[in-house]
């Protein structure tokens, strides 16, 4: 995968597409900060209830951040998308729990023996949401493990070069915190967008093998 090549082009389409990209991920933002600010309201952050509500939060939460992918999706393959893409998926809340349990679990007992197969196990599924909003929306079907499994085979053989294209985005996370944040406005969509573009490549390089 040509990491320089994929940056490139995520520049240029943050270039034409800045204002898409938050339009779509403030509308994230200002829903998780709602239900952080409800749910500081109805139950002591130190109650069992509070955890309970906050874990079942997480899974309607996730739904969003699957629909902001389709979103994303969308906006890199120059396709038309709206912020009804980021809602496409909340009816899936429970598949979409199931394979984040699932996957959560995997990797903690990957990580219970070392931290390195946690971290190649964390990698190996890190392509799923981006598979399940993909192939979700084409119509296909697929169990939590079949998800999970496509991830796996998707990344075969990548893994070590996905995680060096990660890497490289280190010295703009510490340039978005050297300017108090500001950074951030900029960096958030630029990474978010060439991940997706990686996901993209790949995906292609992999039909034609």
């Amino acid at each position: 995968m040509d990491r320089v090549e994929i940056k490139e082009k995520a520049k240029a389409i943050l270039k034409e597409n800045f204002k898409g990209f938050w339009k779509g991920y403030l509308i994230i933002l200002a829903i998780s900060f709602l239900c952080s600010l409800v749910l500081g309201l109805v139950a002591n952050p130190e109650s069992m209830l509070y955890a309970a509500l906050n874990f079942v939060l997480s899974f309607f939460l996730s739904t969003l951040s699957v629909g902001f992918t389709l979103y994303t999706l969308k906006l890199v393959r120059k396709e038309e998308y709206s912020r009804e893409d980021i809602f496409r998926f909340v009816k899936n809340v429970l598949p979409i729990a199931a394979i984040t349990l699932i996957m959560g679990i995997i990797i903690m007992l990957w990580s219970l023996l070392l931290v390195i197969p946690g971290i190649i196990a964390a990698i190996g599924y890190s392509m799923v949401f981006y598979l399940y909003a993909d192939l979700h929306t084409e119509g296909e079907s697929k169990s939590p493990m079949e998800y999970l499994s496509e991830s796996k085979k998707l990344m075969d053989g990548y893994k070590m070069d996905y995680f060096v294209f990660i890497l490289s985005f280190i010295g703009w996370g510490f340039l978005s915190v050297l300017t108090l944040g500001i950074g951030f406005i900029y960096t958030i969509p630029y990474i978010s967008i060439a991940e997706t573009l990686y996901y993209d490549e790949l995906k292609k390089k992999k039909e034609n093998e």
